[in-house]
């Protein structure tokens, strides 16, 4: 699998029989094997998650968008386009084609923000785009609040717990300051992740080797993948040799 960071948290994945688009926001969308369907997911309305600009894209002969319920209302001039799936927090669908040779399962989890998250499977392996389904504890921020968001991100990244992750973007937020690692370092600690994507840094790319440097970032330096530039491209073989 090949992996492009086009920037904030807008990822291409390549797959051998497709292609996915995560929360596309700004940069430049990569061109893609148009012979290969082209899954865009979007997992709320926020403008730095959802960009329009995604249902202009030209090349692959098939597109499906999978969007978040709450980015509806934004659709009235494009809800005549072929391959739209809205889902809520906590649904299933399956798409298939290649004459029902290929396949994709796509779930979806609640998020602490708005939208969905979404746990994806395809050709034997589960990707995981967060969204902002994150640990939003905050300095300033009451007791209750924080106790609140601590309660329902565990509960909301339950369906995770245990489960082998072939790819997870998860965000890794510097504004949270001290605690700008708690949704990350969780999801390593709680699953079994191959290959770990900061996001939803703000461009802040320094916050990426301030994590590897702390213990927990010690501890997981062989899943997390060392962004340094939009339009990075990452290939992501089945098997990893240790950094």
């Amino acid at each position: 699998m090949r992996i492009t960071y086009i920037g904030h948290s807008g990822f291409l994945a390549e797959f051998s029989h497709c292609c996915c688009l995560f929360d596309y926001y700004q940069g430049e969308i990569p061109a893609t094997d148009e012979d290969k369907p082209l899954f865009v997911f979007v997992s709320h309305r926020h403008q730095d998650h959802f960009n329009p600009k995604i249902f202009h894209i030209t090349g692959p002969k098939e597109i499906h968008y999978i969007l978040s319920s709450d980015t509806r209302r934004y659709m009235r001039d494009h809800m005549d386009l072929s391959g739209l799936h809205f889902m809520k927090a906590e649904e299933s669908l399956t798409l298939t084609w290649n004459g029902a040779t290929c396949s994709m399962t796509v779930k979806t989890l609640h998020s602490t923000d708005c939208g969905v998250a979404f746990l994806i499977h395809t050709e034997d392996k589960n990707i995981y785009h967060a969204g902002d389904l994150n640990w939003w504890v905050w300095p300033g921020e009451s007791k209750q609040y924080n106790n609140n968001m601590t309660a329902n991100f565990k509960k909301y990244t339950e369906p995770l717990k245990g489960l082998e992750l072939f790819a997870a973007f998860l965000p890794l937020d510097p504004r949270q300051e001290e605690w700008y690692d708690k949704g990350f370092s969780y999801i390593l600690e709680n699953t079994r992740t191959r290959y770990a994507f900061p996001m939803h840094f703000w461009k802040d790319f320094s916050v990426i080797p301030k994590y590897l440097s702390t213990p927990t970032g010690k501890a997981h330096k062989n899943e997390i993948m060392i962004l340094e530039k939009e339009g990075q491209i990452m290939n992501c073989p089945e098997d990893k040799e240790d950094k």
